[in-house]
């Protein structure tokens, strides 16, 4: 039965705790109905305490509203707290020049976790299925991948558990049906529009058809496989990391010498841990590594760059900046360190850099300026903020406006960043941004 299968699944990854305050994801569809139930059947023996939230994408009109009803209805059938988030994924993805998917994919995961923070939710959970995981495997082969790409999608990432990982789509069709669980079925899950659409509704069971019906199968313990190995490598990585990387005023600095001392695999592996760089940048960057003479410099994707200097690969941010202001803003990226707490300073900013959409770029105030600042509920016109601050009306034009492709992150010189990009203990990068005086 699909509840035994799931517990000894969690049980075995160690994805719940007994106590745990769970957020459910529910999009109202088969797999995460299911997800809920199975965990809803479960509460009492493990004292779960379990809150359903639902996104609405913004893309469906109304046949997303009724999602949402649906799940609301759910939600009080089962006695269990109900939220509802909607996110303008069309907008998001035109600002940031993201496909529709992966703006869903950012605004799901950026959404869940602001939520869960509030709730002081334990895990997240998510419906992903087995199914979910060949077309994951699949996905990446023909993005460009390697070994990490092939595990798929990992049991637990930091909050983040996947339950049903183990389960396949037709166990999860049974579970519903004897359960007597109605559901919602997504029209554009059965539309060739996106990539993982036409993987899905294609080019699998094409090669289940005429090239070998166990397909599924396989490619589901490749990515067992590959998980349990990449688990292993990263550990590795880890120790080499500590031998030749290090932080130095903000700047990530790895060791030229005793990278190139290491097996191809392991330099490809450490660079790429510095950025989650693709494949064609980190080549590059170890063709920097080796390069002498002039043009020792490389621009890298996310507004970072790489220099080769004095024997080190120096892997900092670059500089933007506004003429009108006479400013210009120096960005640091580096890993959290432990222990980390922040220097307040109204000259600089810490956040947390997987949050700032690029790009980076400093300007003054703008009519209909808005944003919700660190700490506070709701979103402020700008203009009423500096008012309330009771800055002096002939400065207002004159403070500086660090804004990324979602909207306001810093009033510079006042410190207050926006609640969106605050330093959480989930936070795993920070980005430094200090505020400086051009000089002519």
């Amino acid at each position: 039965m699909l509840v035994n299968q799931v517990e000894k699944y969690i049980e075995r990854h160690g994805l719940l705790k007994k106590g745990d305050k769970i957020l459910v994801g529910v999009s109202g569809g088969a797999d995460s109905v299911a997800l809920f139930h199975v965990l809803w059947s479960l509460r009492k023996k493990y004292s779960w305490s379990l809150a359903i939230v639902h996104i609405n994408h913004s893309l469906r009109g109304p046949e997303a509203e009724r999602d949402a009803e649906y799940v609301r209805k759910l939600a009080a059938r089962f006695s269990v707290p109900y939220y509802l988030r909607q996110v303008d994924v069309p907008s998001f993805a035109r600002v940031n020049k993201l496909s529709v998917e992966e703006a869903a994919r950012d605004l799901r995961y950026q959404t869940l976790e602001a939520l869960a923070d509030s709730l002081k939710a334990d895990k997240i959970a998510l419906a992903h299925n087995a199914n979910d995981q060949v077309e994951t495997v699949i996905l990446f082969l023909l993005r460009g991948t390697g070994k990490t790409g092939l595990s798929g999608m990992p049991p637990r990432r930091d909050c983040v558990v996947r339950p049903m990982l183990s389960s396949w789509r037709d166990q999860i069709e049974d579970y519903v049906s004897q359960q007597g669980l109605a559901f919602r079925t997504d029209s554009s899950n059965l539309k060739t529009l996106f990539l993982r659409n036409k993987i899905r509704l294609k080019l699998l069971p094409l090669l289940a058809k005429q090239y070998n019906q166990g397909i599924y199968r396989h490619l589901y313990n490749l990515s067992l496989l590959e998980h349990q190995e990449d688990r292993f490598l990263g550990k590795e990585v880890a120790k080499a990391a500590k031998q030749c990387v290090e932080l130095k005023a903000g700047q990530t600095v790895l060791n030229i010498r005793k990278l190139l001392g290491y097996e191809d695999w392991l330099q490809h592996r450490l660079v790429q841990a510095i950025g989650d760089f693709p494949f064609i940048q980190v080549e590059n960057i170890l063709e920097l590594a080796v390069k002498k003479g002039r043009a020792r410099e490389i621009y890298l994707p996310g507004g970072m760059f790489a220099r080769n200097e004095y024997g080190n690969l120096i892997f900092s941010r670059r500089e933007t900046s506004h003429p009108g202001l006479q400013v210009k803003l120096l960005t640091k990226f580096y890993p959290k360190p432990t222990g980390f707490t922040i220097n307040k300073r109204k000259d600089r900013a810490f956040v947390d850099a997987d949050r700032v959409k690029e790009p980076l770029t400093v300007r003054t105030r703008q009519n209909g300026d808005r944003f919700q600042p660190f700490g506070l509920s709701g979103t402020k016109k700008l203009k009423d903020y500096l008012i309330e601050q009771k800055i002096p009306s002939r400065q207002r034009d004159l403070v500086p406006v660090v804004v990324d492709g979602q909207g306001i992150l810093w009033l510079a010189g006042l410190g207050r960043i926006a609640d969106r990009v605050k330093i959480t203990a989930k936070t795993k990068n920070i980005l430094e941004i200090r505020i400086l005086k051009e000089t002519k």
